[in-house]
């Protein structure tokens, strides 16, 4: 409760901290390795694509186990709604280097200046 100028910087200062988290975040995923992700399949993928999708990636090869390449039982939710190789997807590559080009563009974007080099694209 409060008058507009109250209310715009509140709400700017929350924008500026979701901000400064987001560029944090990027600069985890460019920056720092884990062993966790010092194995082979994702060799193209570290320090290129975030953290975020990463994790999402690991969960699926652990699925790759138990669905192997049958898209009926993946049900291809990640590939969906994320845009991410699913788990009969990555069985493609078991147990090989996941490549780029099964993921969105989205997931490579690690810094806001990207952005503007895409835009000026017709």
């Amino acid at each position: 409760m409060g008058d507009l100028c109250l209310c715009w910087d509140a709400i700017h200062n929350v924008i500026i901290l979701q901000h400064n988290e987001i560029r944090a975040s990027f600069e985890r995923s460019l920056h720092v390795k884990t062993h966790d992700f010092n194995i082979i399949r994702y060799k193209k993928l570290v320090g290129v694509v975030s953290r975020f999708a990463l994790v999402l990636i690991a969960n699926e090869v652990d699925r790759v186990k138990n669905i192997g390449f049958d898209s009926e039982l993946c049900g291809c939710v990640l590939r969906q709604t994320y845009g991410l190789p699913c788990a009969c997807v990555l069985a493609r590559y078991d147990p090989g280097v996941i490549p780029l080009s099964e993921l969105l563009i989205m997931w490579s974007r690690l810094s806001f200046s990207d952005l503007l080099s895409y835009e000026s694209i017709p």
